[in-house]
């Protein structure tokens, strides 16, 4: 069985809106949290027990740290408390939004544009579906051998054409229960953003699918 793959099924069952919130308090939440170190290391365990943590990543925030620190080269005066700020800020922002990637799935917003234009419900699908779309020439690489690359790329591609991305259910109704998910949602944002951020990176995982891959884990 996938990791958390029962948590995955419990979210994707959730309102489009109730999904749409989640991720705007995502995004408020990484714009203003205060205690940014233990959020950078909440995600990386989170990230490393997932088996999702993105090594090449670091060469981003290597890259931007030495560009940061290049001027002291030139003499001149550099902080290195503002840079090292700004460099858990970044990395905060990469993996909050790799980490939330699995959680909130693009195309999973598409009931929200079903009374929009059909071509912008088709843009934001096209959209959407790249992050899949990479998932799955991923997996095609690592199942071919690495002189078979360009057969590999074309089976994961028509993997997700033939998939009906755009064949969208009609949005259900909302119900009592997701009014009190929109609520717990706003609630932990707040104690997260005045107190402790740790309830934020666990409410995610706080559902049946969620314990039952705990439990199949612990097994």
């Amino acid at each position: 069985m996938r990791l958390l793959s029962s948590n995955e099924a419990d979210w994707e069952r959730r309102h489009p809106v109730t999904l749409l919130f989640f991720l705007f308090s995502h995004l408020f939440i990484l714009t203003y949290i205060h205690d940014v170190t233990v959020f950078v290391i909440g995600l990386v365990l989170l990230l490393m027990l997932e088996r999702r943590f993105p090594w090449t990543m670091l060469i981003v925030l290597i890259a931007f740290a030495l560009v940061s620190v290049f001027p002291a080269l030139f003499g001149w005066e550099l902080s290195l408390t503002y840079i090292w700020r700004q460099l858990l800020k970044l990395a905060t922002f990469l993996l909050g939004m790799l980490w939330i990637s699995r959680i909130v799935r693009l195309e999973r917003l598409l009931p929200l544009l079903y009374k929009w234009p059909r071509s912008t419900s088709l843009l934001y699908g096209a959209w959407a579906l790249i992050p899949s779309m990479e998932r799955a020439v991923r997996q095609s690489l690592r199942s071919h051998p690495k002189k078979a690359w360009q057969e590999a790329i074309e089976i994961g591609i028509n993997s997700q054409r033939h998939e009906p991305r755009f064949a969208v259910e009609p949005m259900r109704r909302f119900r009592f229960e997701d009014v009190l998910q929109l609520f717990m949602i706003g609630l932990i944002g707040y104690v997260s953003l005045e107190w402790t951020i740790i309830p934020w990176l666990i409410y995610p995982y706080v559902t049946k699918g969620g314990v039952r891959d705990a439990m199949a884990f612990y097994r």
